[in-house]
């Protein structure tokens, strides 16, 4: 007689919750070393390496975050902390040339986990995109003008302008929310969830606290 074994219900929810956790800190690790500011694209690579296809069996937003919190304390701290320290000051210039056009800092920067290559993102409220275009002109600041992915509803996406610059050795990007706009909340398109934003008072007790 054939002995087939099988696996209890225990030891299967005890590997689908370790390989979740695998997959949690490749992609903390990606994103850390490889410089990918994108959860969903970081998520999906880490899940490949491990042959997992089953969307629900990946790691959530909250989860990868605690793993990226873990992994830069433990191998990049004293490296994050100037970088976090420079870019937000860098952050904080910005905003305050902005002031006028009520700046909110957004994304890696604000919570944290920002690496080398982060890009300073900032949303700004105008009456017309072309309002920040004359701006940075009469600043003699040169940009670029791209588009961004404006998450508004879980189905619901637009292409807004945004407005890409160097401050130093850093690129910032200024997202507009003009008159159409300025009353959607930006969605985290990885959680669903409203996005995050500092205010320069924000910003100024953040880098008190990291200096």
């Amino acid at each position: 007689m054939k002995n087939y074994s099988k696996q209890s219900p225990r030891n299967s929810n005890k590997n689908s919750q370790k390989l979740r956790l695998q997959i949690a800190v490749e992609a903390a690790r990606l994103i850390s070393e490889e410089g990918i500011d994108d959860f969903h694209y970081a998520r999906k690579k880490a899940a490949h390496r491990f042959a997992i296809n089953d969307e629900h069996a990946l790691p959530d937003h909250n989860e990868i975050m605690l793993q990226l919190d873990i992994y830069q304390h433990l191998y990049q701290k004293t490296e994050q902390k100037s970088r976090l320290l420079e870019l937000r000051t860098t952050a904080l210039n910005a905003m305050q040339l902005l002031h006028s056009f009520k700046p909110g800092l957004i994304g890696s920067v604000l919570h944290g986990y920002a690496h080398e290559h982060s890009s300073i993102d900032i949303l700004v409220h105008c009456n017309a995109a072309e309002d920040i275009a004359f701006f940075l002109i009469n600043q003699n600041i040169p940009y670029q003008l791209h588009e961004w992915k404006l998450f508004s509803s879980k189905h619901h996406i637009e292409h807004i302008p945004c407005y890409q610059f160097l401050a130093g050795k850093f690129q910032i990007k200024l997202i507009i929310l003009d008159e159409q706009h300025r009353k959607i909340t930006p969605l985290n398109p990885d959680n669903g969830k409203p996005m995050d934003k500092a205010s320069i008072k924000k910003i100024q007790q953040l880098i008190s606290k990291t200096s």
